[in-house]
């Protein structure tokens, strides 16, 4: 099925003639729109843009199946759905629960002429289409140029946040919109925290560095990790969480096939960690789908009992992380397939030692 087939079997599933997309990833996907402002209304005989004239006529040349109307001071979006929901007979509306604010939601109550039921519309999104893997793609190589660069970069004394600069600054020169999220850079003991932003920490001897960063192009996104040493590698228990943590995410990776429970592909992974006697510093899932959004469903979680199905992008991205101590984490993107799981991030994984003394 396309897209509007899609659409229109959930609501065939809700019992609604229309839904009101209002988020910047599914208006963008069904419309090329990514803005707060706007809508995207899909009934069962029409797609509609509404915009004001900002958009207009960049939409209307990029929606050629649609219906595209013009907001303004006269013509509220209101007054132009409502116009639709009594030419169409529209009873009720799907509105994106998980988007609106309460106060958005009644106000869309006491104006629109329908009732109003949550849907959940990103499901469409899970399964991406031919150009959609060569946009990620395309991330994931400016993501793996960013960090080769970055390795050549990174010395002793640097403080985190120059790092993560020069990354973000990199992946733009070489092709990306803009970084997918916040960049994070953990050194030292601040890599026992996973989600730890880039700081004024300077980086020292020995500290293993945590890089989690994306590149966004086209509005899709890449979601990469990799964890390396700096002027010596680390001696002990953190060369031994580095290779669990290796063996982990390898594990994950093969475990990743079209077919197979998302809980089932998060087990391989983590199984490794528990045997190695980790278990309790793993606390996150195994990973989460990919695409306009960084963080999508479902998820490569112990509970997710879904299915994956071939051209679903996922990461597989374990981690150990020991207060006091440090942690590791290894992250690539994979597209599932009917067989091999086909790895798009091709960054080394090996213990890599940059600026080494």
């Amino acid at each position: 099925m396309n897209r509007l087939e899609n659409c229109r079997a959930i609501l065939a599933g809700c019992n609604a003639q229309a839904m009101l997309c209002t988020s910047y990833h599914n208006k963008f996907y069904l419309s090329g729109l990514y803005s707060s402002s706007g809508y995207v209304l899909i009934t069962q005989k029409q797609k509609y843009v509404i915009v004001d004239s900002r958009y207009y006529e960049e939409v209307r040349q990029n929606n050629r199946d649609a219906q595209v109307l013009l907001m303004t001071g006269e013509k509220t979006y209101d007054l132009l759905i409502n116009g639709i929901i009594e030419e169409e007979n529209i009873r009720t509306v799907g509105f994106e629960g998980d988007d609106l604010s309460y106060d958005r939601y009644r106000s869309l109550e006491k104006k629109l002429h329908a009732s109003l039921v949550p849907i959940d519309i990103n499901p469409i999104r899970a399964v991406k289409d031919a150009q959609e893997i060569e946009t990620i793609q395309k991330a994931c190589a400016i993501a793996d140029e960013a960090y080769a660069h970055i390795l050549n970069f990174v010395r002793v004394g640097m403080r985190e946040d120059e790092v993560a600069n020069e990354l973000v600054h990199f992946m733009k020169q070489n092709g990306a919109m803009k970084e997918s999220f916040d960049t994070i850079v953990a050194s030292g003991v601040r890599g026992s925290m996973p989600h730890a932003k880039a700081g004024s920490k300077k980086i020292e001897s020995g500290d293993l560095v945590t890089l989690d960063f994306g590149a966004k192009v086209g509005q899709y996104c890449s979601d990469i990790t990799r964890t390396f040493a700096v002027g010596k590698a680390p001696d002990g228990e953190l060369l031994k969480i580095y290779e669990t943590v290796r063996e982990a995410q390898q594990k994950g990776i093969e475990a990743v096939c079209a077919g197979t429970r998302f809980c089932d592909a998060d087990r391989a992974a983590r199984s490794v960690i528990e045997k190695a006697g980790y278990g309790e510093y793993f606390g996150h899932n195994l990973g989460h789908s990919l695409g306009i959004n960084d963080h999508e469903d479902p998820r490569l979680s112990p509970t997710e009992e879904a299915r994956m199905e071939a051209g679903m992008v996922v990461t597989v991205e374990p981690g150990i992380y020991v207060p006091g101590l440090g942690g590791v984490r290894i992250e690539d993107d994979v597209l599932v397939t009917a067989n091999r799981p086909r790895v798009l991030t091709r960054s080394p994984k090996q213990l890599i030692v940059a600026d080494k003394e």
